[in-house]
């Protein structure tokens, strides 16, 4: 019984930290109300999965359930540790590969996240977002050419991807390149209207 409440908890956690856009531009953490009927762990409950992964360290459900509440939490080194073991266990978990991905990103290594990102997409090619964020990586380990290449082919694939003409834009910036920066920061503006 207690199992099953256990992974439906996991599940509705799991369905409710996807992320819809980019996670270099925006942040949507797990809401702290329950308005919206999530779970939300407190340092309690914390401590309550921990002890029911050391009995079922196998759930990666309820792992990574619990590796996106520290991640939401800020326990960036708590959430990577899941994270690892889901991704050990699950290969190809796109999921877990793309938090963790994301949580590296927010602790500033972007090596870490780059190695995530690039694993994320040989899963799914086509996840524009996860381009998007791997590109931003590039350009913060000084990385403008890789940045460019991926944001460009980002764009190819979707004209429409606003935050790909945005991440351009800051490309072209850092490349002293401020017309083209300025075109692509207008398409930008003109697709999120």
């Amino acid at each position: 019984m207690i199992n099953k409440i256990l992974s439906a908890l996991a599940l509705i956690i799991f369905l409710a930290v996807s992320f819809t856009s980019c996670n270099s531009v925006e942040k949507k953490p797990i809401p702290k109300t329950s308005e919206d009927s999530t779970v939300v762990f407190t340092k309690d409950s914390f401590a309550f999965y921990e002890n029911k992964l050391i009995e079922d360290s196998l759930n990666t459900q309820l792992r990574y359930a619990l590796a996106t509440n520290y991640y939401a939490d800020k326990q960036f080194d708590k959430a990577i540790e899941h994270l690892l073991l889901v991704c050990k266990t699950e290969d190809k978990n796109l999921a877990a590969i793309v938090t963790l991905g994301n949580v590296y990103y927010d602790a500033s290594q972007y090596e870490n996240a780059i190695t995530s990102y690039e694993k994320a997409l040989q899963l799914d090619p086509t996840d524009l977002n996860v381009r998007c964020d791997l590109a931003t990586c590039y350009l913060n380990i000084k990385k403008a050419d890789v940045a460019y290449n991926l944001l460009k082919k980002n764009i190819q694939m979707d004209n429409k991807h606003a935050q790909s003409h945005h991440n351009l834009s800051v490309v072209y910036s850092q490349m002293g390149k401020a017309k083209e920066a300025e075109e692509e920061m207008k398409i930008f503006k003109s697709l999120n209207k």
